[in-house]
């Protein structure tokens, strides 16, 4: 069961590698790894010496073949206890490298270079000293000298590994978007699963398998790799268990999208190729054919109108006007489909958050000038984006809000706001309101070409779906939460942009 659980953990390192190639990527390969090589380490030195119970043998071998393969494998005592002491030292740092990139914390962002060669420097100590010629030469029938060896790498040991779990659970409650936060509690529980499994033989020492024959090392409690803790049932829980959560993370994990500054880049921009509707221009067109249609009718009141003797001439200039209104949505919808086909590409440069605000603050109040915006950000933030397209999109969300404070009738009480949250992973940018709010049925059909709630007259639907395809094409997220009656939240999630600070 043992090799069922390296595999999956070897298949997961992979498969993100080749699909993710960021950091968190390499750092979770790197700590599949070490756990890979030191429980390699122990099935083959445990098939080796024998004295296993019937519960280690099933968790460790799964059938009497494997063992016997792997008894008669062509490696050395010396080997295997570097092996073991390899993946035993690699992946308390490994954790910790994790959890600090994982980190927000200030001190720990500004001083990650410093901490890294710090935190890995008791690594490169105690690998040299376990390598087999250095510990022989060093270490061998000097048993205090092992004494304190052992000792001393037991308290780096839970000293990094209490270090990790710190900052991963320090990271998950500070965040205070509840979808960011679901998504990292797995990735936590997926981590700390993993903890769990190198515990059971992280407090045996690799020295006991360079001194197999010396009494003296069996470690103190009696504590070996060849006396098991745990019955059948509870290694077969105890393997399931550890599957489902690291595939869990593993999956929350493909989710996640992190954009790094990269020193001398010093003008980054990034080109996404983006999609249009994929409907068709048809349908589009029988949108603009019914506007037109609804133009027609007007016009033949307009002629009736001036067919008579007295002319009502208020009502002559109110069709005139709804007319002229009809043609600048149509002239507008048309610009907005010309510009999603045309832009097969968007441009993405570093952008202060402040910038996308106020432009969209301004496109807003044409349509509502004495309507103000609330505006919160915790802090002076950077995106990568088009400012055009994504002021565009924030834009039609404020839009959305005010209609539906208006569609609620609270205008007197009405309150759009547009907060700015500094996330782990993502700078987000909510756009709230406390309108008529949405049902559920009606949550999915909201971001589908050409469905609206709205008047057909004047909306043809592509709003909340442009936005959608704008947000994507920044590499982001667009979420929804809303309570009907209440109110609507919208989240434009985009990667967090990240430029050290000066050494």
């Amino acid at each position: 069961m043992l090799c069922i659980i390296l595999l999956v953990l070897a298949v997961l390192a992979i498969m993100l590698v080749i699909v993710k190639h960021d950091e968190n990527s390499w750092l979770l390969f790197g700590l599949h790894g070490s756990l890979i090589a030191m429980f390699s380490g122990v099935i083959i030195y445990t098939a080796k010496i024998g004295g296993l119970s019937d519960a280690q043998e099933v968790f460790l071998f799964m059938s009497p073949a494997i063992k016997v393969w792997l008894q008669y494998l062509n490696i050395t005592l010396d080997k295997l206890g570097y092996l073991i002491a390899l993946g035993r030292y690699l992946f308390p740092t490994f954790l910790l490298f994790t959890a600090m990139n994982y980190s927000m914390v200030h001190f720990v962002r500004r001083k990650r270079r410093i901490l890294n060669y710090l935190c890995v420097l008791p690594t490169v100590v105690f690998l040299v000293l376990y390598y087999p010629p250095v510990f022989y030469v060093v270490a061998r029938n000097r048993f205090y000298f092992q004494e304190v060896l052992m000792k001393s790498a037991l308290i780096w040991i839970v000293l990094y590994i209490s270090l990790s779990i710190v900052l991963l659970i320090h990271e998950y409650v500070s965040i205070t978007m509840v979808h960011c936060s679901r998504q990292f509690r797995y990735i936590i529980i997926s981590h700390t699963s993993i903890a769990l499994l190198f515990g059971l033989y992280c407090f045996q020492d690799p020295i006991q398998v360079y001194q197999l024959y010396n009494v003296y090392y069996d470690w103190p409690q009696y504590l070996s790799y060849t006396n098991p803790a745990l019955s059948l049932f509870e290694w077969i829980l105890l393997t399931v268990a550890t599957i489902v959560f690291v595939t869990l993370g593993f999956w929350k994990l493909m989710s996640y999208t992190q954009i790094n500054y990269q020193d001398g880049h010093e003008d980054i921009s990034l080109q996404k190729k983006y999609d249009t509707a994929s409907q068709g221009i048809s349908v589009f067109v029988h949108s603009v054919k019914n506007q037109l249609l609804s133009a027609r009718v007007v016009q033949k009141k307009i002629n009736q109108l001036l067919e008579e003797e007295l002319p009502d001439f208020q009502s002559l200039k109110n069709y005139i006007d709804l007319m002229g209104q009809m043609n600048e949505g149509m002239l507008s919808r048309m610009e907005e489909l010309y510009r999603s086909i045309k832009a097969n590409y968007i441009r993405l440069t570093a952008i202060p958050v402040t910038t996308i605000i106020e432009m969209a603050r301004k496109r807003f109040n044409q349509k509502y000038p004495d309507t103000p915006v609330s505006v919160r950000m915790d802090a002076n933030l950077t995106v990568l984006a088009d400012a055009e397209q994504l002021s565009e999109a924030v834009c039609n969300l404020l839009l959305n809000a005010q209609d539906a404070i208006i569609a609620a009738g609270r205008e007197s009480c009405g309150k759009v706001e547009l907060i700015v949250h500094n996330e782990r992973l993502y700078t987000v940018l909510e756009i709230k309101d406390n309108g008529t709010g949405l049902p559920d049925n009606l949550r999915r059909k909201i971001f589908e070409p050409f469905y609206t709630s709205k008047n057909t007259n004047y909306n043809w639907g592509m709003g909340l779906y442009y936005v959608k395809q704008i947000v994507k094409s920044h590499l982001g997220l667009l979420r929804l939460e809303s309570v009907e009656n209440e109110g609507t939240s919208f989240f434009i999630m985009l990667p967090k942009y990240n430029k050290p600070e000066a050494m």
